[in-house]
């Protein structure tokens, strides 16, 4: 008995010093012994200075820093919907020629598929691909091959992206103050960019904003909940607006200033903001009076009431400026919502710029609305709208597919612009793969990226109402294959 505790102790012994001679040599290598001194091992000072600790002859190098790890295989760390392209980055010395998906909770493998090389080796490091498009159940999985190890978690799930959007739909949410003409834009483009998100892919924007229920009847989607939320938006607008004139005040501080002189300063007004206010109210006019005909009715006279405030101030030209957009934005949304002649002979005298013009948001929001409305149009015109759309679209598709992650290496801002031009040609000229491309952008803001980081983030109302835009693209797609997956299985 002696003789057996003997040996227990031996062993537990052994083990301390081994524990112990792991921790010492971990500390010596990662150049934090000197701050652990060895007794009896101090070495000799001159007055004044500290004793420095004994490091068995190693120089400890205090400026080590440690690389952050980044994953050998890429993927989109939120997820991806079950019915969606799906395609994993693989990046390492050397590349396996196959890998597998995992299972999360029970370790199987629930596909297995091939990793296609693409390019040249760059500064030692190949580059491959791998799709797993077949992965449709929902679930947790990670991707596992040799070589190069396993990706991060991920999921797939029919609402991968909902919480996503519930976050952004928080954002823009909050109220906005108006300090500067500027924001007052940006209020315009944010109410423009969720309008057209709601008229052209509407199933998102009934699950951010709950349905509500009317008689025992649910709405679907939930327009008034959703137009509840932008009337606070439209509320302040309006307030902006100069009874006289109708142009719109650089700020509500600026509307006091002039209602303490008792006169309208018209350097207080801005022609940009009057321009973009009449295409957004016009915009949300056409599309609410459904729901609310004599607020509807509102928001159409100060549209129009914008409108003249060009008239009445001699800016009836139109000119490469930031009011020449806004003022084609008004008049296709005023044309469509009221049939009066006046804008649609606008749009026509101008038709060059229409076509040919620089575009921002506000004028792809203008032919979007000209080709779409039931109004009579120039077909001729309409022709060029279209042509000129599938042109940059189709260059914009095209220029993403060699790229690392499927997204062209450029700022934030222009993918973005990208993006939106994609989402709002899609809506008059459906094509699936501007759709996948608009997918492959999410996940490379959700991790599939050189930094396999999370870069989905919202600065403010104008950056999550863009955002909520593509995300919308995405669910109306994925309701469409849902709904044909539906239809095609046996009863």
């Amino acid at each position: 008995m002696r003789e057996e505790r003997a040996k227990k102790e031996f062993h537990r012994c052994k083990r301390k010093v081994t524990v112990s001679l792991l921790l010492v040599a971990c500390l010596l290598l990662s150049g934090c012994a000197g701050s652990f001194p060895f007794p009896g091992k101090e070495k000799e000072t001159k007055e004044g200075q500290e004793a420095l600790p004994e490091t068995l002859g190693l120089v400890p190098d205090f400026s080590y820093e440690r690389k952050a790890e980044k994953p050998g295989v890429w993927v989109d760390q939120l997820g991806y919907l079950p019915g969606s392209v799906k395609m994993a980055v693989f990046q390492g010395e050397e590349l396996p020629e196959r890998f597998q998906v995992v299972a999360k909770d029970s370790g199987e493998c629930v596909f297995e598929g091939d990793i296609k090389l693409s390019g040249d080796r760059m500064d030692g490091i190949l580059t491959g691909y791998g799709s797993f498009t077949e992965v449709k159940e929902e679930g947790s999985y990670y991707i596992r091959c040799d070589r190069i190890g396993c990706s991060y978690y991920f999921d797939v799930n029919s609402e991968v992206y909902l919480e996503t959007a519930k976050e952004y739909g928080s954002i823009v949410e909050q109220a906005q103050n108006v300090e500067t003409a500027q924001e007052t834009v940006e209020i315009c483009e944010t109410v423009s960019y969720l309008l057209a998100a709601y008229e052209m892919y509407p199933e998102l924007f009934g699950r951010i904003w709950p349905p509500g229920n009317m008689g025992g009847e649910t709405l679907e989607p939930n327009a008034e909940e959703f137009f509840r939320m932008l009337r606070g938006k439209t509320d302040m607008l309006l307030s902006l607006q100069d009874e006289k004139t109708g142009g719109i005040y650089r700020s509500t501080e600026r509307i006091s200033a002039a209602g303490e002189a008792g006169e309208t300063a018209a350097e207080e007004l801005n022609g940009e903001a009057t321009a973009v206010f009449a295409g957004t109210m016009a915009k949300y006019s056409y599309l609410y009076q459904e729901y609310d005909l004599d607020y509807a009715n509102i928001c159409l006279k100060a549209a129009a009431k914008a409108w003249r405030y060009f008239d009445m101030t001699g800016q009836g030209v139109l000119s490469e400026n930031g009011v020449a957009s806004g003022r084609i934005y008004a008049a296709s949304e005023l044309y469509r919502a009221s049939n009066e002649n006046l804008y649609h002979n606008y749009i026509l005298q101008n038709r060059e710029f229409v076509a040919e013009g620089r575009e921002d948001l506000y004028l792809l929001l203008g032919k979007i609305t000209y080709l779409s409305t039931r109004r009579k149009v120039d077909h001729e015109l309409c022709g060029q709208i279209m042509s000129g759309l599938m042109k940059r679209a189709g260059n914009i598709a095209a220029g993403e597919k060699g790229e690392l992650f499927l997204m062209a290496d450029k700022e934030t801002d222009a993918m973005m612009w990208d993006m939106t031009v994609l989402a709002l040609t899609n809506y008059a000229i459906m094509n699936h793969e501007y759709v996948t491309v608009i997918e492959n952008y999410l996940h490379y803001l959700l991790g599939r990226n050189r930094e396999a980081a999370y870069l989905l983030e919202a600065q403010g109302s104008s950056e999550a109402a863009k955002l909520l835009l593509l995300l919308s693209v995405v669910e109306a797609e994925r309701k469409i294959v849902e709904d044909s997956e539906a239809k095609e299985e046996p009863e």
